[in-house]
């Protein structure tokens, strides 16, 4: 069958040779077909005001819709060119420009014409003054379609030709298929990918074939592939160190030497290092030549972050009252990214009436990752306190050390030993309590964003034994959390969000758990509308009392109405007992509000405003907060 290139390629390579670039640049098949400066915002001279309107003939709403959304004319139209020969450029740059729009959309045979004042472009002088209806001059864009065309004979020549068409069928090659451009590239994109899956690290595609076959309005695709050797992952180096010690990067990496090359392992190695504070950015790759052994070497580049980091922040809410923190870290103290962290804060400002009321805190964290081996991270915090809340008042010294262990991308768990002891004043009186504990937990963490996730879920299960020294008090806390992010659309602008969690602590009475060791509910980031930690059981004149089991749940749905703006329903709700395993006559108290988001690059700005739903006698008629990040 006679075989014919594409009327609709011909133009755009004239256009390609023949136009000057144009503002927008497109890539078309991975090739900038225009491009090159946008035209800038300064001063035109001898501006030329125009009015253009677009046309498609046999109108496709969404193909309408998306060559009007990419129309350099109709975009532009609040910016005049230059003179005459402005117009003219733009012009043409857009009829270049829509044409590869059609490409996309699998219309190879289409047609563009641009009328400026009733003449082509090639008809007027480019230093003619144009004729300007109603202070304009009239520009007409209309587009012919034309058929559109669907894949016809898909061929992949070079290495494994099964292993190839499954590739290309992934990308969405596949004969009868609309022949979008953009299609043959993600299949290039899949294809390159398959390889190197396959332990192929060079791979690439070597050359591309299109034709267009206009009378069966087909597009028939070859692909030539160059695999390149397959690979073996060799000897480590490490490039861009200044103060940290490549030796100690090398170990961190865990490059696993003799494997065969795989982009999974790559990226392990890389995310091994990111996790280290103390690197700014790190690329992992294979030499382009095998050493002696015939392995290939991996080349680790790094760059490394300023050693110290000076930082402050602010948390308010109309129950909590205001509150500053500000904080000190050295990443790299000895080479192989150990820190020291020195934060200091103070809450209950306005709120507070003497200096006993005031919450505060001064602690030092000392953690060296890659103890005792790669996968682990010792962390030795020492913290002095005060914290003035409704249900007690306590001053206290904690002292922790504890060891992390990442398991895999997802899993972490952790153990040590934790001295605390603590002042508490509440309802039972002042009491003085010296805490001895081995709390561990285990984590698994999918979220795709810590500040804003979309998608993902988080878990968590913490088990402490404690003793009481001086009563002799032996007893258990138990705590588990959940939470899940689901998208309602492909952008992930409309998100659900769900978090439950339950705890319960066996073996004492309550009068014998220090005040702050009890589990409470209220405020934010538990249940907002209500004072800070006030659900539960309640003594007269002291407040809420704190529980030996606690129920909690949120759900929120976080509706962004543009890219930087969102809303956010929700509501709360939460139960703490005076008993173990959640005994006793208690009710859920609910509280429900409106969020704003205002969402930067570092996270979404949160403003809440939460009301109780089912209010006990003193429960305020509303609270709002405000911080950095969504609620959970």
């Amino acid at each position: 069958m006679l075989k014919q290139f594409a009327l609709g390629m011909m133009l755009a390579s004239i256009l390609l040779l023949a136009q000057p670039a144009q503002a927008g640049a497109f890539e078309l098949f991975g090739v900038k077909i225009f491009g090159g400066g946008e035209e800038t915002d300064a001063d035109v001279i001898d501006p030329v005001p125009y009015s253009a309107e677009l046309r498609v003939e046999n109108d496709i709403p969404s193909l309408s819709e998306k060559l009007v959304d990419g129309s350099l004319l109709i975009r532009k139209q609040d910016q005049p060119p230059s003179g005459t020969i402005g117009l003219i450029s733009r012009a043409r740059d857009d009829e270049a420009n829509l044409l590869a729009l059609l490409f996309e959309e699998a219309y190879y045979g289409g047609t563009v014409s641009t009328l400026i004042g009733g003449r082509r472009p090639d008809q007027i002088g480019v230093t003619e003054t144009l004729r300007l209806v109603d202070g304009k001059v009239p520009v007409a864009i209309a587009v012919s379609p034309g058929p559109e065309f669907r894949f016809g004979e898909v061929r992949l020549l070079g290495g494994d030709p099964a292993l190839a068409q499954a590739a290309a069928a992934e990308g969405g090659l596949v004969p009868g298929d609309k022949a979008a451009s953009r299609t043959i590239i993600e299949a290039e994109g899949a294809v390159v990918r398959t390889w190197q899956r396959a332990g192929h690290p060079f791979v690439k595609i070597a050359k591309r074939e299109v034709i267009a076959d206009h009378a069966t309005r087909q597009l028939d695709v070859t692909l030539h592939i160059a695999p390149g050797p397959p690979a073996r992952l060799g000897t480590a180096r490490v490039e861009g160190t200044e103060r940290m010690s490549p030796e100690f990067l090398l170990r961190q990496a865990e490059v696993p030497a003799g494997a065969p090359y795989h982009p999974k392992t790559m990226e392990r190695i890389r995310k091994n290092l990111t996790s280290l504070d103390a690197l700014g950015s790190v690329s992992v790759k294979v030499a382009e030549t095998p050493g002696p052994d015939g392995l290939y070497p991996v080349i680790i580049e790094v760059s490394e972050r300023k050693r110290r980091t000076i930082g402050a922040g602010a948390f308010y809410s109309s129950i909590e009252g205001l509150a500053l923190q500000t904080f000190w870290l050295h990443r790299n103290l000895f080479g192989e990214a150990e820190s020291i962290r020195v934060d200091a804060s103070v809450g209950q400002l306005f709120e507070a009436e003497d200096l006993d009321e005031y919450d505060g805190l001064f602690s030092v964290l000392y953690s060296v990752p890659g103890f005792l081996h790669p996968r682990n991270r010792l962390d030795v915090k020492a913290t002095a306190l005060q914290e003035d809340t409704d249900p007690f008042q306590r001053r206290g010294v904690v002292l922790n050390t504890q060891i992390t262990r990442k398991i895999d991308d997802y899993t972490t768990v952790s153990g040590g030993v934790s001295y605390d002891w603590a002042r508490i004043d509440d309802a039972f009186g002042r009491n003085s309590y010296t805490l001895f504990s081995l709390p561990t937990s285990l984590k698994y963490d999918t979220r795709n964003n810590v500040l804003d996730p979309t998608s993902g879920v988080f878990a968590q299960l913490s088990a402490e034994p404690l003793v009481e020294v001086d009563s002799e008090a032996v007893f258990f806390a138990g705590d588990a959390e959940l939470r899940g992010y689901f998208s309602v659309d492909e952008a992930s602008r409309y998100v659900l969000a769900a978090r439950a969690v339950v705890g319960t602590i066996a073996g004492a009475k309550l009068a014998e758990i220090p005040a702050h060791r009890r589990f409470y509910a209220g405020g934010g980031g538990s249940v907002r509308g209500y004072d800070h930690l006030d659900i539960g059981p309640r003594v007269a004149g002291f407040g809420a009392t704190g529980g030996l089991s606690r129920v909690e749940g949120s759900l929120e749905a976080r509706l962004k109405i543009t890219d930087t703006i969102g809303v956010v329903p929700f509501v709360d709700a939460g139960l703490v007992t005076a008993r173990t395993l959640f005994g006793g006559t208690d009710d859920f108290q609910i509280g429900a509000g409106l969020g704003l988001r205002y969402y930067t690059a570092v996270g979404p700005i949160r403003l809440d405003v939460a009301v109780p739903v089912n209010p006990r006698p003193g429960d305020p008629d509303f609270a709002f907060y405000a911080g950095i990040g969504q609620a959970f």
